[in-house]
């Protein structure tokens, strides 16, 4: 695709700028509001996604956006900017610095290009169609650990009050000595560096996982829903080394 490097140039000045935004308010916490679906909100949120689309729009006029905190405008656009400003909120407001910024363009119904920026600690994950994933602009990979008994796995703890997924959390733990609850953007963001080998959870949004499915793809690693779809956008997420993705879907089958 002729553009993608002008859609890459873009993108990351927008994610630039956003950060620098959200790092401010990282530092000088704002007023937290309840949504209605009872998660946390602040103006950090709300201003970086402003600061995304004003970047992009300018660049990009014609181009649909699909927002955490702003919704749908021009959705049914030929390219489609799906935004999660700052994914890991909680996180964010409790001065923890595992939180980040996930960005990622959708063409023809397949995702093109996607960020995932972890300010706090420096960390900025780009991968798209034609290039492979990369930490801070470096080439990165999927470990190549093979057996899930050896695997650090984490997890989205969000969803414990669901039968299935505390099952799928009780069997895992059964094979496995490192288990953590690392969810947001982290979870997949360590899975895509080599530092875990899995990731699953259940409750994302289109916002949440649309940049990880060429982000972990194309470090090596596989993504797909729990039914082993690789361009589902929600409900449910498994991302891996590629290596345990098979065996990690045969026990969420059986759960």
């Amino acid at each position: 695709m002729d553009n993608l490097h002008e859609f890459k140039m873009v993108a990351l000045d927008a994610t630039q700028k956003s950060s620098e935004r959200i790092m401010y308010y990282f530092q000088n916490l704002p007023k937290i509001e309840t949504k209605i679906d009872k998660t946390p909100v602040t103006k950090a949120d709300r201003e970086a996604e402003k600061i995304i689309i004003s970047t992009i729009k300018k660049a990009f006029p014609t181009h649909g956006f699909l927002g955490e905190e702003f919704g749908k405008d021009n959705e049914d656009a030929e390219f489609t900017w799906i935004i999660d400003p700052i994914d890991g909120t909680k996180n964010f407001i409790h001065g923890l610095s595992f939180f980040g910024t996930v960005l990622s363009l959708k063409y023809q119904g397949k995702i093109i290009l996607g960020i995932s920026n972890m300010p706090a600690i420096g960390e900025l994950l780009y991968a798209s169609a034609e290039e492979k994933t990369t930490l801070n602009g470096k080439p990165t990979h999927v470990s190549q650990i093979q057996k899930l008994e050896d695997s650090f796995v984490n997890f989205n703890p969000s969803k414990f009050d669901t039968p299935r997924f505390l099952n799928i959390v009780k069997t895992v733990d059964k094979r496995v000595t490192n288990m953590r609850g690392f969810g947001d953007t982290c979870g997949y963001h360590f899975v895509a560096t080599g530092r875990s080998e899995v990731f699953f959870e259940m409750g994302p949004k289109a916002w949440d996982i649309s940049a990880f499915q060429i982000i972990i793809k194309q470090a090596g690693g596989t993504y797909s829903n729990f039914e082993g779809d690789e361009y589902a956008l929600g409900e449910t997420s498994l991302a891996t080394n590629g290596l345990l993705h098979e065996e990690m879907l045969k026990i969420i089958k059986n759960s």
